[in-house]
């Protein structure tokens, strides 16, 4: 399994972008810029190699933990993964076009990107608090034992 500092370090980037890209988008005449469509990219290819990477080497290694309270949480964690995948998806869908911010309804393009982004950041919060612990509980019982 994956070190949880390399998780973490993910966690720091995209709240970074997070915020950054929140202050560029409040100025309408911002949004279609180059610099917040870099940024922007940058910050929806973070967050896809984020859970791609707890995918790949927290989540299957812990659904078949022998402790059912484990195999809950982690379950529960890989279902809001998928869960968010989609939803990204569509909004990337709807405001972003051949890699290009398409933003020609500001108000809108505001609204669905703070709650895109505050689900992301209440999902590193809980990544943060919840499963990573969780992680680190099992890796030193690997250890122990």
């Amino acid at each position: 399994m994956i070190a949880i500092s390399k998780l973490d370090q993910q966690n720091t980037k995209i709240k970074e972008l997070s915020s950054v890209l929140q202050y560029l988008i409040s100025n309408k005449d911002m949004c279609n810029s180059d610099v917040t469509c870099d940024l922007f990219l940058q910050y929806s290819e973070e967050v896809v190699d984020h859970l791609y990477l707890e995918e790949k080497e927290v989540y299957r290694h812990l659904l078949n933990h022998q402790d059912p309270k484990v195999k809950n949480t982690t379950s529960d964690f890989f279902s809001g993964s998928i869960e968010i995948k989609r939803m990204f998806n569509e909004y990337l869908g709807r405001w972003c076009k051949n890699k290009k911010l398409r933003v020609t309804k500001h108000a809108e393009f505001i609204q669905d990107t703070h709650e895109v982004f505050d689900l992301v950041l209440n999902r590193v919060e809980a990544e943060t608090t919840i499963l990573y612990p969780l992680v680190e509980r099992v890796l030193n019982e690997k250890v122990a034992a």
